[in-house]
C-alpha cells in the first residue's frame, strides 16, 4: 500500500474549507512544519535562551537585541508564533495518523490471498519445484519451513480439494514505524506544549491573575498575584540567602511576575562553591533541608548536575548571589577641598541616605551587590570614553591615559582581582548611576590602581576609572591631591612657586608674571574652579575646549605640548604642598612617582564622567550567600520520554525491519504420480541484493524438501 501524501478529501462545504482541511491534513504540510520547528530550535540552539536583556546588547548590539526580543528568539520555546507551529504540527500530524493508520492497520492484517495463480509469471522472484512427496506430505513440509523462515501463513483448499493455495507474510510491523514514528511526534509536541508557559497563561487567565510589577512583601501579595500548588507546569526561580528558608517560586508573566506556591519548604544550611586555580568557579553545590507540610523533613544536596525532585517539582542549582552581606565602607568626597574620610555601613540589598553638605542634595545610597572573587579577563575592560575629537593628534596621544582601558589591552590573562561591590546613587529627582568598586589596588601596566565603575543604564557595561594607590597602597595619596587642586590658594602658590623656578628674580619679571598667570589658568581650567558638575567641567576636556575656541588650528599641538607641560610642573608642586600639609617629606623625583601623579592628574580629569560628588570605598565585610534555584514542573515530560521511546522504535521499524509476501500453490504433479508440484512468487516492498540472496536461498530450501 503506497502512502499518499494528500490530506483528508471532504465531499462537502465550502471550498476554502475542504482546501483548508485538505492542506492541513497532508503530509506535506506536517514535514513544512517540521521543518520550520527544527530551523527554529538550531536558532535556540544557536542563541542562548532567557538570558538578561544586557547579555544580548552586549553581543548584538541595541538595535538587533530588540529585534531579537520582540521576535521572540531570546525565548523561542514560549514565543507565540512557535506555540502556534506546533499546536498546528500537532493537527496536522493527528489528522495523518487518523487518515492512513486505518488503512496500515488492516494491510497488516490482510494475508492478500487474492493473488491469482496464473500472475506469478509476472513475479520476478518465482519459483516451480517438483518434490517427491505426495500432497499431504507437502503441505507439512512446507508449512514448517514457512514457520522457519518466519512467515504467518494462511492456507485454503481448492473446492475440489486437489490443490493448497498459501499465503505468508513477514515484516508487516514495518507498517507500524510509519504510525509509532508519527504518534512520537504528536506526544512530544503535546509534551512540549504541556511543558511551556501555555497552561500558566491559560490558567492564569481563568483565574483572573495579573502580574506584580513592584516589589512587595509576600504577605501583601493579593490572591490575583499568586498561585496555589496547583499549577499544571511552570518554571520559575527562587533565591534563598544562607539560614533562610523560602515556599514561593517567582514566574514570568506578561510584564511582570507571579508568585507560584511550592509544595514543601525549602532551607538553605550552606551554600558550597570551589574554585579552579584560575579563580575561576568549578562546581557549585547547595546544602538545604525539605521541610513538608506534615512537619517531616529530610537534607540533600543540590548540585549543578543533581537537583531535587520531590512532589513533582524539580529544584535545580542555578547560580548564587549574594544573600545580604555586610558591608563597612570608606566614603570619600569628589567635590570642594577636603580629603577626609567618614565611615559608612550598609547591607547588600538596602539602601541609606546621605547628605552631600557642599550641595545641600541628599543621595540615597542602593547596595546593590558585593562578590568576594571575582575572575577579570583584564584585557576586555572598558575604560571611560575618550574625548579625542576636541584635540590634535599628539594632544591626543598625551592624554591617552586617562581614556584608556581600565586593564592593560595586551593583558589577556584571566586574574583574580578581589572582592568587589556595586552600589547606586540616586538623587532627589530619582536618577541613578550604578558604580562598582574593587576593594584591593590592581596592577596593571606595572602600577597598582583603584578600578571604580560607572554605568548609566544597565545595559551598559561599567567604564572604569583608575585611581593610583600611593606608597601605602590607599587611596589617601590621590584623595589629598585631589582635595589641592580643589584648593585656589594653594593654585595661586603653585603657580607662583613654578614661574619663580623656571624664571628667577633676577630675570624679566613681566615673564615671570605672564608665566605665572598661564600656569594658574592652566590650573584653573585643569580643576574646574573646584566645582563640581556641568556648570564647569574640569579635566582634559576642559583645557581641550579652550584650545580649540582659542588657538589657531595649525597651532594647537604645539600649544597642547607646552600646557601639558607646564601643568605637569605645576600639579607636582600642589602634591609637594599638600604632603608638606600633612607632615610627609615631597616625592622624591623617581619613575614610579612619576607615574603615580600621571595616573592621577588622569583620574582626576575622568571623575568628570563619574557623575557622583562622593566615592565609596569597601573597607570591611561579612558575606552571606545565597543559591538561586530554578524550580519546574514539568509533567509534559514523561510524555516526551515516551514519545522518544516511539520514535525509536518506528524508525528502527521503518529501516530495519522489511516486508516480506509470499504466494504459493501445491497440487499433484499428473506426469509423476506419487510426487506434488509447487510454484511459488516472494515480493518485497523494497528490492535490495539482501532479498535476492534472501530468495536463492528460500528457493534452494524449497528444493531440498523434495531431496531434489
Amino acid at each position: 500500500m503506497s502512502i499518499s501524501t494528500t490530506g483528508i478529501q471532504l465531499d462537502r462545504g465550502p471550498g476554502w474549507v475542504r482546501e483548508a482541511v485538505e492542506l492541513i491534513s497532508s503530509m506535506r504540510f506536517a514535514i513544512s512544519l517540521l521543518t520550520l520547528i527544527s530551523i527554529a530550535s538550531v536558532i535556540g540552539t544557536v542563541v542562548k535562551q532567557n538570558e538578561p536583556a544586557v547579555n544580548y546588547v552586549n553581543q548584538f548590539g541595541p538595535f538587533w537585541a530588540e529585534v531579537f526580543t520582540k521576535m521572540g528568539i531570546t525565548s523561542i520555546y514560549n514565543a507565540p508564533w512557535f506555540i502556534v507551529i506546533m499546536a498546528f504540527l500537532v493537527t496536522s500530524t493527528t489528522l495523518c495518523i487518523l487518515r492512513n493508520a486505518p488503512r496500515m492497520l488492516g494491510d497488516m492484517r490482510d494475508f492478500k490471498e487474492r493473488v491469482a495463480e496464473k500472475s506469478f509469471a509476472a513475479f520476478s522472484h518465482k519459483g516451480d519445484t517438483t518434490l517427491a512427496l505426495d500432497r499431504a506430505q507437502a503441505n507439512g513440509e512446507f508449512q514448517k519451513l514457512l514457520v522457519a523462515e518466519g512467515y504467518t501463513a494462511k492456507a485454503t483448499s481448492s473446492a475440489d480439494g486437489a490443490s493448497t493455495r498459501y499465503a505468508a507474510r513477514k515484516g508487516t510491523s514495518n507498517r507500524l514505524g510509519y504510525i509509532l514514528a508519527h504518534a512520537s511526534i504528536v506526544l512530544i509536541c503535546v509534551g512540549g506544549l504541556l511543558d511551556s508557559a501555555v497552561p500558566m497563561h491559560v490558567q492564569a487567565w481563568l483565574g483572573g491573575k495579573e502580574p506584580l510589577r513592584e516589589n512587595m512583601f509576600l504577605k501583601d501579595v493579593p490572591p490575583t498575584g499568586r498561585f496555589e500548588d496547583d499549577t499544571v507546569s511552570y518554571r520559575g526561580n527562587i533565591l534563598i540567602p544562607e539560614g533562610k528558608r523560602a515556599s514561593h517560586s517567582i514566574l514570568s508573566y506578561r510584564d511582570g511576575t507571579l508568585v507560584q506556591q511550592l509544595p514543601f519548604e525549602l532551607e538553605l544550611n550552606r551554600f558550597i562553591v570551589e574554585y579552579h586555580a584560575t579563580g575561576q568557579p568549578k562546581m557549585f553545590a547547595s546544602e538545604v533541608i525539605v521541610r513538608d507540610p506534615d512537619g517531616s523533613s529530610f537534607p540533600f544536596r543540590i548540585e549543578v548536575n543533581k537537583p531535587l525532585i520531590h512532589k513533582g517539582v524539580a529544584v535545580y542549582q542555578s547560580s548564587f548571589d549574594d544573600g545580604g552581606s555586610r558591608l563597612k565602607l570608606k566614603g570619600f568626597p569628589l567635590i570642594g577641598g577636603r580629603d577626609y574620610n567618614f565611615p559608612l555601613e550598609g547591607e547588600v540589598g538596602t539602601s541609606t541616605s546621605l547628605t552631600n553638605a557642599s550641595e545641600s542634595q541628599a543621595y540615597t545610597v542602593e547596595f546593590s551587590g558585593f562578590r568576594a572573587i571575582n575572575v577579570e579577563n583584564m584585557a576586555r575592560a572598558n575604560g571611560m570614553p575618550e574625548n579625542s575629537e576636541l584635540v590634535e593628534r599628539r594632544f591626543r596621544e598625551t592624554v591617552a591615559a586617562a581614556a584608556g582601558s581600565a586593564a592593560a589591552k595586551e593583558a589577556h590573562n584571566f586574574r583574580n582581582v578581589g572582592p568587589s561591590f556595586s552600589y547606586k546613587l540616586r538623587d532627589q529627582a530619582g536618577q541613578a548611576r550604578e558604580y562598582n568598586m574593587y576593594m584591593v589596588p590592581v596592577e596593571l601596566e606595572g602600577q597598582r590602581v583603584f578600578l571604580a565603575g560607572m554605568r548609566e543604564n544597565p545595559n551598559d557595561q561599567f567604564r572604569y576609572i583608575r585611581f593610583p594607590a600611593d606608597e601605602n597602597m590607599e587611596l589617601t595619596g590621590y584623595m589629598r591631591l585631589r582635595a589641592a587642586l580643589n584648593d585656589s590658594t594653594l593654585r595661586a602658590q603653585a603657580a607662583d612657586k613654578f614661574a619663580t623656578q623656571a624664571l628667577p628674580t633676577d630675570g624679566d619679571a613681566t615673564q615671570r608674571v605672564q608665566l605665572r598667570d598661564s600656569a594658574l589658568r592652566g590650573l584653573e581650567l585643569y580643576a574646574g574652579n573646584g566645582l563640581y558638575g556641568a556648570q564647569a567641567q574640569g579635566g582634559y576636556a576642559a583645557i581641550a575646549r579652550f584650545l580649540e575656541q582659542n588657538v589657531p588650528e595649525a597651532e594647537r599641538e604645539r600649544a597642547a605640548d607646552v600646557i601639558m607641560k607646564v601643568l605637569a610642573g605645576t600639579v607636582q608642586l600642589i602634591n609637594d604642598m599638600a604632603r608638606e600639609r600633612a607632615g610627609l617629606p615631597p616625592l622624591q623625583q623617581t619613575a614610579e612617582n612619576a607615574l603615580f601623579l600621571q595616573s592621577a592628574m588622569n583620574a582626576y580629569s575622568d571623575t568628570v564622567f563619574f557623575g557622583a560628588p562622593i566615592l565609596l570605598q569597601l573597607s570591611e565585610f561579612t558575606q552571606v550567600q545565597a543559591s538561586v534555584f530554578q524550580t519546574t514542573r514539568a509533567p509534559g515530560k514523561y510524555l516526551v520520554y515516551l514519545g522518544s521511546l516511539l520514535l525509536v522504535l518506528g524508525v528502527f521499524a521503518m529501516f530495519y525491519v522489511r516486508e516480506r509476501r509470499l504466494w504459493a500453490v501445491i497440487e499433484p504433479d499428473p506426469q509423476q504420480p506419487g510426487t506434488s508440484r509447487i510454484r511459488f512468487a516472494v515480493q518485497a516492498r523494497k528490492r535490495t541484493l539482501d532479498f535476492d540472496a534472501e530468495f536463492d536461498r528460500l528457493k534452494a530450501a524449497v528444493a531440498r524438501l523434495g531431496g531434489t
